[in-house]
């Protein structure tokens, strides 16, 4: 817990004439991070000049990207339509950021510090909301602005398009946006106080129910009455309580983030978290894809002593070992497997008339819960020399491992169609096929390429870095684009073969890169 819980306010020094004093703390401990690194300390005014190239650069485009993946999605006619739609994308984006906060709680933000400053300025000498202040006012603006400018992008491309939008709407939807985007910043900031963690996590859960209940209710309105939405009589009042209530929990969740939880925030985990956010940073600069498993913290192992499974010991050791890791880990096996059904659900809505970005998010979903149930996998891609110490070939060693992945995938796929059409099912099975052979693919390399470091200079710089970052992403990558191209053409003979086959050809080239290791 925080070392300054205890401390009464009355024994607190001033801050206002240690400002300065603190300032300078912070610049030292730049310095001497530079030089343990070997950089040099100037290099956060070249980061922060890449940063604002980049946004203007690609701002746009992400833009215009986000407008045409809102205009993809149907839109009803009536009102009533429309606000069921709005309280279930809204809702579903506050929680997907909430999970966002959430994992950031771990990795020392968003309310970050360092050990310096937690040792000379966050151990009782001050009060910490005075210490991080403007650090959490930067985090304010900064969510948004971010809220804004997507909020403002769905918006346009839900009216079709940014000349059809009228210059009103897009305002309330940028300022109403602006507000709600403190509500996952409060969850993250909530989660890095050991008292409120719970409160932050049920938030966030609220949120995603909140929001797949609407969605539901919103796409099947004749299947599921109750859930949905009833016509309104007093449309203009609705507005004016929705919008008063976005103003209020806007601005206590500001209040919060700024006022109230920097005083609970545990310093030292923030610490200890920002710390390893650090390494990893640099590991990936380096092309390490592997710096970043331990950018969460420890893992936490449950059921010490639950054993391997006997029956399976000998016939198949590997998958024995993968289904022990996961009886250590209940919580993040469910999260993961409920993720996959998830995912399964909205790949079935998008092979059934849905839209083709209904699709890409639930291949994304089920990519993302296959990283779990490959667990095995990737800790056999960190061996020194993987499969040194296993009799067979490397391609025998993840086809074992590969058991437990393919496995549960099915199963999520089984729930999340069940009474589906032929359609839906077989777009379900391809996009298992792909997520698995693009996790064995990424699975196969975790230290990027030396040539990605070559200098790619373009008009707008060095594009080495995007080129970089892509390959991390490659995986994500594949799978989305895989997705979105096998809902434009449809689960049809033609588009099996080609999923597949990229499946297939995904998986032979992490396994060879398995072997060349």
């Amino acid at each position: 817990m925080s070392v300054t819980a205890h401390v009464d306010d009355g024994a607190r020094v001033p801050y206002p004439r240690w400002r300065r004093w603190v300032a300078s703390l912070r610049r030292r401990t730049l310095v001497v991070r530079a030089a343990e690194s070997g950089g040099d300390p100037h290099d956060r005014v070249y980061l922060g000049y890449g940063v604002v190239l980049l946004a203007l650069v690609y701002g746009p485009i992400l833009w215009s990207a986000l407008v045409q993946a809102a205009a993809a999605v149907p839109a009803p006619d009536a009102a009533d339509g429309r606000a069921a739609l709005l309280v279930a994308g809204s809702a579903l984006a506050l929680g997907v950021a909430g999970l966002a906060g959430l994992a950031a709680s771990r990795a020392g933000g968003p309310l970050w510090t360092s050990r310096a400053e937690t040792t000379f300025a966050l151990s009782g000498q001050f009060r910490p909301r005075d210490v991080l202040r403007r650090r959490a006012l930067l985090l304010t603006f900064g969510a948004a602005a971010v809220g804004a400018f997507a909020a403002t992008a769905g918006a346009a491309g839900l009216a079709g398009g940014p000349e059809a939008a009228e210059p009103g709407a897009l305002l309330g939807a940028g300022v109403g946006a602006a507000l709600l985007a403190q509500v996952p910043l409060a969850v993250g900031a909530a989660a890095q106080a050991p008292g409120r963690r719970r409160a932050a996590v049920g938030v966030t859960v609220l949120l995603l129910v909140l929001g797949l209940v609407a969605a539901v209710g919103a796409a099947t309105p004749l299947a599921l009455p109750a859930l949905a939405p009833a016509p309104s009589p007093a449309t203009r009042a609705g507005v004016l309580v929705g919008g008063a209530l976005v103003v209020a929990v806007g601005l206590a969740s500001a209040w919060l983030v700024v006022r109230v939880l920097p005083d609970e925030l545990d310093v030292d985990a923030a610490a200890a978290g920002q710390s390893r956010t650090v390494t990893a940073g640099r590991g990936l600069v380096g092309g390490d894809s592997g710096a970043a498993a331990d950018v969460l913290g420890p893992r936490t192992y449950r059921g010490r002593r639950a054993r391997l499974p006997r029956p399976l010991l000998r016939a198949a050791p590997l998958v024995a070992r993968d289904l022990l890791g996961l009886r250590r880990r209940p919580a993040a096996a469910a999260a993961a497997l409920a993720t996959g059904v998830v995912g399964a659900l909205l790949v079935r809505w998008g092979a059934d008339g849905g839209p083709a970005v209904v699709t890409v998010a639930g291949a994304l979903a089920l990519y993302a819960a296959a990283r779990t149930w490959s667990d095995g996998l990737h800790a056999f891609a960190a061996q020194p020399q993987p499969g040194a110490l296993l009799p067979g070939s490397a391609g025998r060693a993840v086809a074992g491992h590969a058991v437990v992945p393919a496995v549960l995938a099915l199963v999520a796929a089984a729930a999340g169609t069940a009474g589906a059409g032929a359609g839906g099912v077989v777009a379900s099975l391809l996009v298992v096929a792909l997520v698995l052979g693009a996790r064995v693919w990424v699975a196969g390399a975790t230290a990027a390429p030396p040539g990605l470091f070559t200098p790619m200079m373009t008009p707008n710089g060095d594009m080495s870095m995007l080129v970089l970052g892509a390959w991390y992403l490659r995986g994500w990558l594949v799978v989305a684009s895989a997705a979105w191209l096998l809902q434009r053409v449809g689960p049809g003979a033609t588009a099996a073969v080609l999923v597949l086959a990229l499946a297939a050809g995904l998986a032979a080239a992490g396994v060879s890169r398995f072997a060349r290791a």
